[in-house]
């Protein structure tokens, strides 16, 4: 890995819900200062075995390979305890891309392990005051209601990496053959 970047993550672009979710994000996610734009999660931090570049580059295809792209809907607003997020349907498949990656990299599960279960999800609001979560979520779901469902197509997966505190796409592995 170069040694300029700070971590590194696996996801799923959605430009489709960015022009609802851009606003929230601005004032209610610290990762949407650092340049990420709106997506799901595959595998966050990931730090895959030491490998060379090429060769993970190449693990990356091979594996998102035999995984076929497909639709998806955004269709709910849902809260976590410090986090609001819309979400995408159908679960399962997001899941299968979860477990896929989880299963190929052992060593590095997502959210470092800290989740039994892992929800997939297109956080929109992250704030650790759980009265301010409250307040949000009124708001979030009334914007919601206007603009879901969203939909869109899922046909790759992004390798994103953060060097000098902004995340920037390292690599876009397509799904499918």
């Amino acid at each position: 890995m170069n040694n300029d970047v700070e971590e590194r993550g696996l996801t799923i672009l959605v430009p489709e819900a960015e022009a609802f979710v851009r606003a929230f994000r601005a004032q209610y996610d610290s990762l949407a200062a650092s340049k990420i734009p709106a997506h799901i999660s595959v595998n966050h931090p990931f730090c895959p075995a030491a490998e060379t570049e090429s060769r993970l580059e190449e693990i990356l295809s091979d594996l998102f390979s035999g995984i076929a792209p497909f639709k998806f809907t955004l269709t709910e607003v849902r809260r976590f305890p410090e986090a609001l997020y819309l979400v995408p349907e159908p679960e399962e498949r997001f899941r299968a891309l979860i477990a896929a990656v989880a299963g190929h990299f052992p060593e590095s599960p997502p959210y470092e392990g800290r989740f039994e279960d892992v929800i997939p999800h297109l956080t929109v609001a992250y704030l650790e005051d759980a009265q301010e979560i409250a307040d949000m979520s009124d708001t979030l779901v009334a914007a919601a209601e206007e603009v879901l469902p969203i939909t869109g197509e899922i046909a790759s997966v992004q390798l994103i990496e953060k060097v000098g505190g902004r995340w920037r796409v390292w690599r876009s592995f397509q799904l499918g053959d």
